[in-house]
This record gives C-alpha cells, structure tokens and sequence, in this order.
C-alpha cells in the first residue's frame, strides 16, 4: 500500500513489542486506558525507543471511565460490552467502586472521571496520544478540556493506589 501510492502511512495495532519494532515509524495503535494501559507498558520502551507514538484507543475503558456507567442489567445480553471481563458478573461491581473512588478523586481535582483518565494517560508518556469516541459534541469538549489538567506526581500515585492493575478482569 506505502509503495504503490495507497496510504502514506501505517499502523501497527494491538501490537507485541516485535510487531512494534517491525512498525518502526509507525504508530502503535492500542487500547489503553487506566483500566488497560497496564497491558500497553511492555510496548512503552520500545514506542519511545523508535520516537513512533502509542494511540490509545478506547481510553474510557468502553464508557466505564466515561462516568455515565448504568446497572449492568440496564446493558441487553447482546450488547458487545457483556463480552469485556471489566463488564463481568463477577467483576463489575469491584470496578463500579474502583470508578467511584476515581470519580471522587477527579472531583477533587476539578475535573471528571473522563477527564481524569485521559489526563492520566497523557502524564504518562509524551508518545501516548488518547482517541476517546463520543456522539456528544459537550462530552468531546471535555475531553478536549483534559489536557489542561496536569497531574502531579502525588496524583499518579493516588490513581494507582486505587486500581494498582486497571481493574479487576482488566484482561480482554
């Protein structure tokens, strides 16, 4: 496709760190968010190593970080979500109380759990460039908004203190 003309780019997703490697100068496209980037760590070194970015896709871990999560029962048996370990019987009200005490946090800092988890990746790495999808133009702009929180040392550990591994079924 680069040699015929067809793309001027491309993109190694949901890559290992050898596909990442094999992807040289360009971006590795992944889904990170609190409740994942502990999955995308691995390829971190290698990202900045090669000076390519990381694009985090889902960075609302599927809405769970979005702040506007509902009972399980109000998702239908087929929505895709009852699919993700995070949505889980078994885990989704740990991760309810997880995104509750996260949600305390962000308030404290001014900001939404949105906003919050994106700031979060963004301190990260200077590589990490988050994608979050919305259908609602209030909702980008507050995601948009989440590059002016700056997130102190002290923050990122608190985040991490309450979900030291993303959640609980963080695995896909």
């Amino acid at each position: 496709m680069l040699t015929a003309g067809k793309s001027r780019s491309t993109a190694a997703t949901m890559a290992a760190r050898r596909a990442a490697r094999k992807a040289s100068r360009s971006p590795v496209v992944s889904r990170a968010s609190s409740a994942k980037a502990h999955d995308a760590e691995p390829l971190l070194p290698v990202v900045e190593e090669l000076g390519i970015g990381f694009v985090a896709y889902s960075p609302l871990a599927r809405g769970f970080l979005s702040g506007a999560v509902k009972s399980r029962e109000h998702y239908g048996a087929a929505d895709f979500r009852q699919l993700i370990p995070w949505w889980a019987p078994e885990n989704f009200d740990q991760n309810v109380a997880i995104v509750s005490e996260l949600t305390k946090f962000a308030e404290t800092r001014d900001a939404t759990l949105a906003q919050l988890a994106l700031a979060w990746l963004l301190a990260k790495k200077d590589s990490i460039v988050p994608i979050p999808g919305s259908r609602n133009p209030g909702r980008v702009a507050q995601n948009i908004a989440a590059v002016d929180l700056a997130l102190t040392a002290d923050d990122l550990a608190h985040i991490d203190a309450i979900a030291p591994t993303g959640g609980i079924g963080n695995r896909r």
